[in-house]
Parts: C-alpha cells; sequence; structure tokens
C-alpha cells in the first residue's frame, strides 16, 4: 500500500527551494521487523513562496522588498530490500518556518533566498531528527498495521 501525503500548499507563488546547504540532510534509521530490516530515510522538503511589496519607480529611491516564507516539512521515505516490499513516501508534520525578506525585486533575490535558508541548515537538521524521533512509535504501529499484525 502506498501513501502519499501532499505538502500542504502556500498561498502565492510557491517553488520549492533549491538544495541548499543542510537541504540534503538525511537521516537514517534501519528499522528491525519481524524477519526483516526495512530502512526509514526522514530528509526535509522545504517550498518557499515569495510575496513583493513596494516599488521600483524609475527616479526615486526603490522601496521594493521581497518577503518569503520557507516551510520546512520532513518526508518519510521507508523502503523494505529488494524484492520484499515497495517504496512508501509520507510527509510527516510539523512543519517548520523560516521567514525572512530582501531588498529588491524577488525575481532577482532567490540566490540570498536559498543562502538564508542555507544558514539555518542546523536549525534544519534538529527539526528533522525532532520530527524522526516523535515519528517512532507512529512508523511501528504502520509497520504492524501492514504485515496484519495491528497492537491494540
Amino acid at each position: 500500500m502506498t501513501a502519499i501525503i501532499a505538502a500542504m500548499s502556500v498561498a502565492g507563488l510557491t517553488t520549492p527551494a533549491l538544495a541548499a546547504d543542510g537541504q540534503d540532510f538525511r537521516h537514517q534509521v534501519e528499522i528491525p521487523h519481524g524477519d526483516r530490516q526495512v530502512t526509514a530515510v526522514y530528509q526535509p522538503k522545504t517550498q518557499v513562496s515569495y510575496r513583493q511589496v513596494g516599488n521600483m519607480t524609475p527616479n526615486r529611491p526603490s522601496t521594493a522588498r521581497c518577503v518569503w516564507k520557507a516551510e520546512v516539512s520532513v518526508e518519510r521515505h521507508l523502503q523494505a530490500p529488494a524484492g520484499q516490499g515497495s517504496h512508501v513516501v509520507r510527509t510527516l508534520v510539523p512543519t517548520k518556518m523560516i521567514e525572512g525578506s530582501t531588498n529588491g525585486r524577488c525575481a532577482q533575490g532567490k540566490q540570498q533566498v536559498n543562502s538564508a535558508i542555507a544558514r539555518k541548515s542546523d536549525e534544519v537538521r534538529a527539526h528533522v531528527l525532532a520530527v524522526a524521533a516523535e515519528d517512532r512509535n507512529a512508523l511501528m504501529a504502520e509497520l504492524n498495521i501492514a504485515t496484519g499484525n495491528p497492537v491494540g
């Protein structure tokens, strides 16, 4: 059974952030389940929304700013050994919000946003590890249900 929970949509122009430092972080856990090993990989997924405020009029000082929000969710990828099951992906809650703003238009400031998110890589890693730790009981329950051994 493949379960995919879509990431929450963010209002406005939303595009995935480029894989910045820390965004390629992966936390892997080997879980013994019955007579097989299941690998759970937790990794961040970032959706960034941009909102342009202010003006850039000719012959006047610019008041344009790009206000951005990055929503960092954690995806859990389950992979059973080859031939013993399927790949299951689930987006877990809670999400972490990182916010900020840059001078100028959003189209020119995306690299600054990616750099700002990269500077928060320690917070992203801590968030992934905390969500993974909270997920342990839910993961075990899902594995038991999937194999027909519900715990009750």
